[in-house]
Parts: C-alpha cells; structure tokens; sequence
C-alpha cells in the first residue's frame, strides 16, 4: 500500500511538471504585416524598426490583451501579398475598398485620413481632378488611390512605382508633376526639402477622406472579434496622446499645446515642410525659449481651434481677433498683436470715399470692424463672403467693388496668387484689430504663465520677428531701434587717422551708380557709402569713371581707395581686399521678345554675347562655354543697342541694372531672363590693400544693412531712375513742341504715330507667334510638347475614324537617362535629348508627328499606315539609328531605347487607352532589357 501511494505521488508530480512545461513554453506570435513606407501611420524608422501612428496603438493593444506580436514590415504590394498567402495573420491597417472586402474582412477602423493628389507649383490654378488629364499621375503599386482616382476621372494616366521611396525619387527627379499620397506625406524628415518645397500644401486637390483599418484572411471572425475588443480596452486620453504625436507638428513633450488656423499668411499657417510658421508662430517660439516650457501645435479652421481650447483639447489659442462685439466666451491672456484692415478695390484707385456711394463692398461676416465699417460708410451696401476667395472671386466678377481685410494678409494673399496688380489698396480708411492669445477661464495659472513669458520678451525683439514677416513697414505696430556700430579705442583712432578716402563709381550704370544732372554720385551705392560715412565717420570724395575697366585699373593702383559692386574672383583678391557681400547681383540676360527664352550659359553655345568690357564676367563665360563670340561694349545702353540692332544675340548685365533700363520703354522688342548658373552672385566692396585694416569695420557697417532696409533703397533708387528718365523724355517732347509750327507738328505726329502703331502690331504679331509656338514646343528640343501632342492625336482619331484609316503611336524612352545625367552633368543630357530629337524628326515622315512627352520620352505619331510591317520598320529604324556611341563634348556617350508600339484601332479607339497600352507597352520593352520595341 506504501508502495502504491509513492507510485501515485510520483505520476501526480510528473503530470503537474509536464503540465507546467506546457504552460511555460511561449504561444505563437501574432504576425501582423505592415507597409514599411507610409509615413506617418506606418513605416521603419532609420534603425530598421517598425514606427508610427498603428505601430503604437497595436503595441498598446498587445499589452492590454497580453498577446505577443511581431511587426513585419513590406512594400505596399507586398504587405497585401503577405496577408494573401496566410504568412501573416492580420495586416495594420489598410483603407477598405470594394475589392478588397472581397478577400479580406475589417476590424473596426484605428484612424480616419485624407488622400490627397499633391501638385507642383508649376500647375498653379489646378483646381479639379479632371484639369490633371494631360499630366501623369504618380501612385504607389497597389495602393487604393489608382481604384479611386479612375472611378472619379477614368482618363487619367498613371505612372506606377514600386514603394513610396521611389516614388519620391521620381518626384524629386522631376518625373512627375503630380502625385498621390496619404496626408501628412512630406512631413516625413526624410522628404527632400525640395519636394516640400515644390510642392505646397496649399496646392494639393482631395481625393477623399477614408479609415484605416485591419484586415484578416476572409473568415477569421475570431481574430477580427479579438481585435476589435482589445482596441475598446485602449484608453481615450492615450489614443488623443498618440495621435497628437504622430498627426500633430511636434512630437509631444511636457508643455503646451497650442491651437491654430490656417492659411492667414503671414499671420499663421502650414509651410511647404508641413510645419506651422508665421509671425505668431515665431512669437510663440521666443516665448518658449524665454520660459522653457515646450509647445506643439494642433491646426484647423478658425471656428475648430477656438473649439479646441474649450474642449481641453488645446491649452491656449494662438492668436484670436476678438472685440466685445465678437466675444468667445475665452479669457484673454494676452494681447498679442494688432491687425490694420484697409480696403482694396478692384482695378481702380479711390481718391475720395464719396465715389464709393451705392456701390457694394465685400466684408467676412465675423469682422470685429463691422460697425465701424458701417459708420465710415453708411451709404455703401456690404455683402458677406467667408474666404479671401470668395471676396476676389466677386471682386472679378463685378459683384462688389472691392472689400475690407487684413491688410498683411491680403497682400500676402495677392502675391502667392499672382493677383496684386489688380488690386489697389487705399490707406485712407483703416480699422485696428486687437488679437489675443485665448484660454480656458478655469486656469488662472496658465494665464499667468502666459503673460509672464511674453512680458519676458523685449520690444525690439518682438520688432525683428514682425520685420521678418510683415512686408509693409506701415502694417508694424512694434518701433525699431535703429542700430549702430560701436568701435573700440583702437579702432575709433585708426579711423580719425584715415584722412579723406576716394570712392570711385561710373557715371552711366543706374540704378547702382552714376551721376545725377548736378554732378553728384547717386545710385544704390551712393546710400551705401553714406551709411559708411555715418556711421564710421569717415570722409569720403566721390571720383567718376567713364568706363568699369578704368575704375578697376584706378582701385588695383591706388588712384581711389574703395568701389563698390566689385565681384571676389581668385584674380583680383590677389590684388585687392574684399567686404562681405552686401547686395545680390545675379546675372541676366537681354535677348529680342521674339527669341526664346535662354536659362542657362550652354543654351549660348555659339552665339553674340555682348558683354561689357572690364567685367569679369568675361573670362568665366569664355571658361564655362568657349564657343561663345563675345561682343565688347562700353556700357550697359551700348549693350542694350547692340541687340536691339541686331549686331548681338545677347546681353549679360546685372538684373538690377536691365531690369532699370528696360522699364524705362526704350526697348520694347527686349525681354529679360536670368541666368540659373549665375543666380547667385552678390556685390561686395573693393578695398585698396592699404587700408584692410578698414575692412572689419566697413563688415561691421554692412551687417546693418537688413532686409528691409536693402527693400527701402531698392525701391528709392530703381523708381528714381525710371522717372528720372521719363521727365528728360517729357522735356524732349516739349522742345519739340515749342519749336514746331502746329500743323506740321499734327502731320509729323500722326505719321509717327502710325509708323509707330504699324510697327508695334507687326511686332506683336511676330511675338504672338512665336509665343504661341513656345506655347506649343518644348523649349529644349523645339519639338511638339505633350499639349500639340493631344491635338494632334484628337485630329488623328477623328480623320483615321472616318476614313476608317489606321495610325500607329510609338512611346520611346531613353534607357539609363538618368545615369547619364548623374555621370556627366545635365548640359550632356540636354544636348544628348536635342541630338535623338532630330534623330527621330529623320525617320518619320511630314506628315507624321514626333513630340516630347516629358523627361526622357516622346512620342511618334505615324499617320495613315499600311501595315504592322511599316510601323516596325520605323521602330527598327530608331534602333538603328541610335546604334552607335555619340560624342558629345568631348565624351562618348551611349543610348539605347525602349519602345511601345500600339496601332489604331486595334489596340484601342481613345488617346488615353492608345497612349496607356503603348506605355505599358514601353515598360514591357525595358524589362526585357531594353534596346528594342514590343508590339503586344
């Protein structure tokens, strides 16, 4: 029996040990596949670790249910894949389609997210999906946005990436100009700055709103079941607080969260990097620095933010106009700043408020001026508008005349939409607007706190942020203190030492120097040296040369001891000191209105540069492009004449200088246009090695020069010369006046007049052609561009359909383009495109057309064709052709091509589905390898 009891003992022990094994040994994971590049929901970091918005919560979700998890990160397509084959057992979050609720079923949704279709800025004024037909749409393969772009616009043409990452490439290679993606898409720190730039937040169409939510193989109602449980568990204030640090602007530390509006430039809104910027941003900024409190901001409409901080969403409001008219219901916790409200009427200047008398003005309804509107007008009628859109639509259409805003704010708004010259703004009727910092009345602390930090902040600092972003010096409500340059001892009797100092400058270069009718020195320059005077005390004789090859001789042997707007080449700084850069001096050129329009020194290959002598300009485009036939001339009026006469193709001179002379009306068959490789060049003041002690001081006097002061002598100096102009002119036509008989003068005139109108109009017909042709081409390759392009194919469709005639479409691109650009430089690339364009202008017929389609593609449109054999043989032909290397500038380089041939009707009866297929078509040739075209 003793025996028996031991036996069961040591069973009963085995059992619980084996079943305490069992228990102890893990379970299997739960794998949940996910889109490794869709920023900010989901997507690895740069350790390589699965991150954002559905990564947080699904890690939340696994500790409240105590399941373990393993992330598993895919391309797009791929995740989808994943799910498919049962590799994985619940995907993070997918939007839900259609055809995806067919294979898949969905937990309940994690987050609501907008798509959006993001434009370049070149496609300014796009405003409907359906006005983005001629251009390629860029998406990411399998994404939901191709299913739902064509359901709303079925012609639209796509270009298919593999994952977001290359999708951006693509974008930042200029492949595309519009594109796809979920919001928050270029908030991403890995986006190239130049794609946010490019591509503005302000520009982008919605394609719709849609949840994100997870998905399991078809059946798995448990799993979905589980899901959905473990996400109830989730706490409120932890989803708010993962949202906010993924959807927000910064991620959430210890601090305030601060409420905004949008789109009130430059008062407030959201940059081309997807942050918040503008003047209260900066001062809500300082204020975070003066107290060390850290802020984050949340956005919305100007109703949504104010219902933010009464909901405890938001601590504090950025910024509110509120007046005890227009009351809120917050507590105001500081007066931040004070708007001026001005009229602006459309196309016509007011002198006298009377004239406005029965006619309408527009106003947004929630304006705290309106009384004192009506008091100042109370014969004008208002109409209500809720956007500065609204308001300038009305405006163009005759609706009102003008309306009241925020004088910053529309002139801001003006700008960015190309519309300030329609506009005039008129000064004698302005309404002050106070804006406060608004929060809850439950927190006496914070208000506080608030006022605290602010009071902590100076004048004059509060004085540089508005510089920086109010343009009209009349909008400041903060006074600058005008700065000054303090010298030491020593320095003070260097100076005292110096004597009186030559400053040479040339008597016909406005508006940065020349002589004025009384024999002064005058010009940008002239204000640079007395701000040197003024503040460095010194005294200073101006000495005029006639040409800017002497005045440098002069400065290198002493004759004066500074000049002004002197370039800082390897050269001369072997001879002379330099300051600072003090003024931009990029470089333009001036060619005939009908010429096209030249960027770049390459485009010059070969022609009349005139440029004036003594610049040293000349042998850096001798450097840069030596089949240049250079033309010297003496100034920049004899530079101007040489092309207007014909005698050069161009002129190089400052934009400052062209821009000044070319106002004046002179020369109205010349057009300017700045050259990209010198863009950024900048003036700098030439100084005699014999006093470089005198440089340090004439730095500390140029950093005092500041944007806004720069703009004020720009404006002084470029207004003057052109009215300087126009009054000799008027004094010209007097004389004549005077000293004519009036009938003579009446027959002279009117012959002149027609001369001169006949003249113009043969002008402008040239120009209207030749406008319409760049219109119609591309400006590298003068071949059709993708607009004649369409017109052509609608013409083709229509001859070939009624004459029941067949045409065939080949869609060509250059295999490695990129490659070559990247190895020798965008100039080959560019001369490598015109090389094949008139390559392919050879093999067709007149009657056929070949366009540039954009980048490295074109298209060939082969009218009326026999047989399939006569289009491969214009196929065979290109290959041939583009067979051998081509030496290009010395190098060799090789091309090859791959093409997609389509034929109508065959392959389809539409532009769009003929232009599709033969892409497809094109990229079936290029898996292949390249080199060769594909029929089917």
């Amino acid at each position: 029996m003793k025996f028996l009891i031991h036996l069961i003992v040591i069973l009963c022990s085995g059992f619980f040990c084996t079943m305490g094994q069992a228990s102890s040994l893990p379970t299997e994971p739960l794998v949940i596949v996910m889109g490794e590049d869709s920023f900010p929901y989901q997507y690895v970091d740069n350790d390589g670790e699965p991150t954002g918005l559905l990564v947080d919560l699904w890690k939340e979700w696994a500790k409240q249910t105590q399941t373990h998890v393993v992330f598993v990160a895919r391309h797009w397509h791929e995740s989808l894949e994943q799910l498919r084959q049962h590799k994985a057992q619940v995907h993070i979050g997918m939007g839900k389609t259609q055809e995806r609720a067919q294979e898949f079923d969905f937990a309940e949704p994690l987050a609501d997210v907008g798509t959006f279709l993001y434009l370049h800025k070149s496609l300014q004024g796009k405003k409907s999906i359906k006005e983005l037909i001629p251009f390629q749409v860029g998406i990411v393969v399998a994404s939901s946005h191709e299913v739902e772009l064509h359901r709303i616009e079925p012609q639209l043409v796509f270009k298919r990436y593999e994952s977001r990452e290359a999708l951006l490439a693509g974008v930042a290679a200029g492949e595309i100009v519009v594109f796809a993606g979920l919001e928050g898409y270029l908030k991403d720190p890995a986006s190239s700055q130049v794609i946010g730039a490019n591509f503005p937040n302000t520009m982008r169409i919605q394609i719709k709103t849609m949840q994100l939510a997870p998905a399991v193989t078809k059946g798995n109602t448990a799993l979905v079941n589980k899901i959905n449980t473990g996400f109830a568990l989730l706490k409120a204030d932890f989803i708010q607080q993962t949202e906010r640090r993924w959807l927000g602007f910064q991620r959430q530390q210890s601090g305030l969260v601060i409420s905004m509006q949008q789109g009130v430039e430059p008062f407030v809104d959201i940059g081309a990097d997807g942050l918040p910027h503008g003047l209260y941003v900066d001062m809500w900024q300082l204020w975070s620095e003066k107290t060390g409190i850290a802020i984050d901001f949340m956005s919305g409409d100007m109703n949504s933010s104010v219902d933010d901080v009464r909901r405890g969403l938001a601590d504090a409001h950025i910024g509110y106009p509120e007046s005890d008219d227009l009351k809120t219901g917050l507590k105001r916790a500081w007066h931040l700043y004070s708007l001026k409200s001005r009229l602006f009427l459309y196309q016509q200047q007011l002198t006298d408020l009377n004239s406005l008398k029965g006619k309408r003005i527009g106003v947004v309804p929630t304006a705290p001026y309106l009384v004192e509107l009506r008091k100042a007008l109370p014969e004008v009628s208002l109409r209500y508008y809720d956007s500065m859109d609204a308001m300038v639509t009305g405006a163009r259409a005759g609706d009102i005349v003008g309306f009241v805003a925020a004088g910053a704010w529309t002139s801001h708004y003006l700008l960015l939409n190309k519309s300030w010259t329609d506009f005039y703004q008129y000064q004698g009727l302005e309404f002050a607007t106070d804006v406060y910092v608004l929060t809850r009345s439950d927190d006496p602390g914070l208000t506080e706190r608030i006022a605290n930090g602010f009071n902590s902040i100076s004048p004059q600092e509060f004085a540089n942020i508005e510089q920086k972003w109010m343009l009209n010096p009349k909008d400041h409500i903060f006074t600058q203190a005008e700065p000054h340059v303090s010298l030491s001892v020593s320095e003070k009797a260097y100076v005292d030492g110096l004597g009186e100092l030559k400053v040479g400058y040339l008597k016909q270069w406005p508006p940065m120097e020349f002589m004025d009718p009384q024999g002064q020195f005058s010009g940008i320059n002239s204000d640079v040296v007395n701000l040197l005077k003024d503040q460095l005390n010194l005294k200073v004789t101006a000495v005029a040369f006639n040409d800017w090859h002497s005045l440098i001789k002069a400065l290198q042997k002493g004759e004066v001891n500074l000049a002004g707007s002197v370039a800082k080449t390897a050269d001369r700084q072997q001879r002379l000191m330099f300051s600072e850069a003090y003024w931009p001096s990029p470089w333009a050129l001036v060619s005939q209105l009908e010429q096209v329009s030249l960027f770049n020194i390459a485009q010059l290959a070969g022609q009349r540069v005139a440029v004036i002598e003594g610049y040293h300009l000349v042998a850096q485009l001798m450097s840069l492009e030596p089949s240049l036939k250079l033309v010297l001339v003496t100034n920049t009026q004899a530079g101007l004449a040489a092309v207007a006469n014909g005698n050069a193709d161009v002129f190089i001179d400052k934009v400052v200088i062209l821009a000044s002379n070319l106002k004046t009306g002179q020369y109205p068959t010349l057009k300017m246009s700045l050259l990209s490789d010198l863009a950024d060049q900048h003036s700098h003041i030439g100084v005699h090695p014999q006093f470089a002690p005198l440089v340090p001081l004439i730095n500390k006097t140029l950093a005092l020069i500041n944007a806004q002061k720069q703009q004020r002598i720009h404006a002084r100096w470029v207004s003057f010369s052109v009215a300087k102009d126009n009054n000799q002119y008027q004094q010209w036509i007097n004389y004549i006046v005077l000293g004519g008989i009036a009938l003579c003068l009446v027959m002279a005139a009117v012959l002149l007049v027609n001369r001169r109108l006949n003249l113009e109009i043969a002008q402008r017909l040239i120009a209207e052609k030749r406008l319409q042709h760049i219109a119609n081409h591309d400006a590298l390759t003068q071949l059709p561009n993708r607009a004649l392009l369409d017109d052509r194919l609608a013409q083709a469709l229509l001859s070939h359909q009624r004459e029941q005639a067949h045409f065939a479409l080949l869609f060509i691109d250059i295999d490695n383009f990129k490659q070559i650009n990247d190895q020798y430089g965008h100039p080959i690339g560019d001369e490598l495109l015109v090389w094949i364009a008139k390559k392919f202008s050879k093999v067709i017929r007149g009657s056929d057309t070949v366009a540039r389609f954009g980048g490295d593609e074109f298209v060939i449109l082969l009218n009326r064709v026999q047989d399939l054999d006569a289009v491969t043989q214009v196929a065979d032909n290109i290959l041939q052709a583009l067979s051998n290397p081509l030496i290009i500038q010395g190098v060799s380089v090789s091309i090859a091509v791959s093409i997609g041939v389509v034929v109508y009707p065959r392959d389809g009866d539409t532009a769009i589905s003929l232009l599709k297929k033969a892409d497809q078509r094109m990229y079936q040739a290029k898996s292949d390898g390249g080199r060769c075209y594909r029929l089917a």
